[in-house]
């Protein structure tokens, strides 16, 4: 027998795995819910552009840039604070729900903090009242 025809002997009865097994588009999906979620961005980036919009909206309608500037920072920098989780989360359909929840809730932080500042404030001096450490 010519050596032509012979297999080589680490190849010689060896079962061959199938190169159709290996996706190279990623990772197998285990679960439903675990496929990536082509729309990722839009519920983190539509609360990154609405959200101190937003806010800067209701600091001029609550005259805030002449009352409290100092305050404001909190009106730009919470909202956005909840964005952040929303970029970071997996970016699956599983996810997606969250995402949105995150963007919805720095939104209505972003309307919200005028009131919520206001809020804090006659709280403030209505237990500075109550415990008598208010002067005249």
């Amino acid at each position: 027998m010519p050596n032509s025809t012979r297999q080589p002997a680490s190849t010689a009865g060896a079962p061959v795995a199938a190169a159709s097994t290996v996706t190279a588009a990623g990772p197998a999906v285990t679960a439903p819910g675990d496929e990536t979620d082509p729309r990722w961005w839009m519920a983190p980036l539509a609360a990154t552009v609405v959200a101190p919009l937003l806010s800067f909206l209701m600091a001029v309608w609550a005259d805030l840039f002449t009352a409290l500037p100092v305050f404001l920072i909190g009106g730009f920098v919470l909202p956005l604070a909840l964005v952040v989780p929303g970029w970071c989360l997996a970016r699956t359909r599983r996810r997606r729900q969250a995402r949105i929840d995150l963007a919805t809730l720095a939104c209505c932080l972003a309307v919200a903090y005028p009131a919520l500042i206001g809020g804090i404030g006659v709280a403030v001096f209505v237990v500075m009242l109550l415990t008598g450490n208010i002067h005249s």
